[in-house]
């Protein structure tokens, strides 16, 4: 198994850029999971198609999220915490911090930015694909069936330890925001110590393949911009702060587009021209 390092991992608040060849921008944007981001690490730059890192039936599970919240204020995180595993000493970890907002649910900076998109009627394209597709279907079953594995399943027994160790690792290579709380940085290193510890339940022949169909789709909705009209088009990609590596090592390989890539809101804007 081949397991992440810190050399793999950025933790730097300043937005990756790259640029595709055939036309267009991506800003990939880090954020940290079920943490409120202050103005100063908000995007304040114009981006013209906004991307995702999840499938189109979230937002079916953010917007039941935000119904439980009304009705039960911090009901989401209960239940998170209950569960046990990496995602809860995430959790944890992040509820110590007293000087910046965490363990909010829905995650809240993908969720403010869709919303954001969506009232300014701009495109809106979800990365992962649905679970309709049968490509994306069996790699999560090879997925699954690497987690069940017997030594896979054994090595669970020892997550706290390996929890531990990641976030040591990480608070070496976390960076303070100017003019920020330092709690910042420490929310980085416990969000990228619970993300190493995801990528390590992977092969490196699952996580190429994965991000090979990711950065496939990122091209794409740069691809359907173009064919649209936008010139010059800027794609804001949000993910977790530390995949963002990973996602610009695959969009430089440059994988072939995948088209169509449909969005509700593109098709929206397309009938009323």
């Amino acid at each position: 198994m081949v397991r992440s390092t810190p050399s793999e991992i950025s933790l730097e608040w300043e937005d990756f850029l790259w640029e595709d060849p055939d036309g267009g921008i991506v800003q990939i944007h880090g954020v940290l999971p079920t943490v409120v981001y202050p103005n100063t690490l908000r995007p304040r730059n114009t981006w013209t198609g906004l991307a995702l890192m999840v499938s189109e039936e979230e937002i079916e599970l953010w917007e039941h999220e935000e119904e439980l919240e009304k009705e039960s204020p911090g009901i989401n995180f209960v239940g998170a915490t209950s569960q046990g595993g990496d995602f809860s000493r995430l959790l944890g970890g992040l509820s110590l911090l007293e000087n910046i907002q965490t363990c909010k649910f829905p995650d809240p900076e993908p969720r403010r930015l869709q919303k954001y998109a969506f009232r300014g009627e701009k495109p809106i394209f979800f990365i992962e694909p649905p679970l309709s597709d049968d490509d994306w279907c069996d790699w999560l079953e090879m997925h699954a069936s690497e987690l069940t594995r017997p030594l896979k399943m054994i090595s669970t027994l020892w997550s706290r330890r390996k929890f531990k160790k990641n976030l040591s690792k990480m608070m070496k290579i976390a960076k303070v925001k100017s003019g920020e709380s330092s709690e910042l940085a420490v929310a980085s290193a416990i969000s990228a110590a619970w993300w190493v510890g995801i990528e390590d339940n992977i092969s490196l022949e699952l996580k190429t393949r994965r991000d090979k169909r990711y950065a496939s789709r990122i091209r794409g909705a740069l691809a359907e911009m173009r064919n649209s009209g936008i010139d010059n088009p800027s794609l804001l990609l949000v993910t977790s702060l530390p995949q963002r590596k990973s996602l610009l090592n695959a969009l430089e390989k440059m994988p072939v587009v995948e088209m169509p890539l449909c969005t509700e809101t593109l098709s929206e804007l397309n009938e009323e021209e």
